[in-house]
């Protein structure tokens, strides 16, 4: 039997930022496992996030959800439409941290997690620290590329990169499922 443990975040103070990909995609789109898992958050702090482009819309999202956030909005919680929390993601609400993600199969990168302190945009969360020492360090997202442009690595690396550097805690915990993956 595990014990269980008290949630670093309080449900009312968050702010749940669903990304669909695609200005088409909606609510409808999303895993029922997802949409579950959204329950827990009141629905006015639930946000569906409609942009063609991830990297955009991640940063669109900071600047219009987080940036212009009211104060009672203490954390933020970015998820991709395809993700699909069960039991096995609880941890991520209790890890404590100003960045959090979550664990799960990338799909496309079988030496995503090979650094014990990556973190990837499938699942992840923020606090008001992350907000306001970022607040003017835009773009928040981008690919960070090689001097020839060759080769790049994830949008969300250069992310966790600029929370580092602010000499903010950076965590992982928990595991997610991601599309028809457990």
């Amino acid at each position: 039997m595990t014990e269980a443990r008290e949630m670093a975040i309080r449900l009312e103070a968050t702010r749940v930022l669903v990304f669909a990909r695609h200005p088409l995609e909606a609510f409808p789109s999303v895993s029922w496992e997802l949409g579950a898992w959204l329950r827990l958050f009141p629905a006015e702090n639930v946000i569906c996030v409609n942009r063609r482009d991830l990297v955009a819309a991640r940063n669109w999202a900071f600047r219009e959800y987080a940036l212009k956030a009211p104060k009672s909005i203490d954390w933020w919680i970015c998820v991709d439409r395809d993700m699909r929390p069960r039991d096995r993601t609880a941890p991520f609400l209790c890890q404590e941290g100003d960045l959090v993600g979550c664990l799960y199969d990338t799909g496309r990168n079988a030496c995503a997690w090979d650094d014990p302190a990556a973190v990837h945009g499938g699942l992840f969360r923020f606090n008001r620290r992350v907000v306001e020492a970022l607040a003017d360090k835009a773009p928040w997202w981008d690919y960070t590329r090689s001097a020839d442009g060759c080769t790049w690595g994830c949008e969300c690396g250069r992310f966790v990169e600029k929370v580092r550097a602010a000499g903010l805690r950076v965590a992982r915990a928990g595991w997610c499922g991601h599309k028809d993956k457990e």
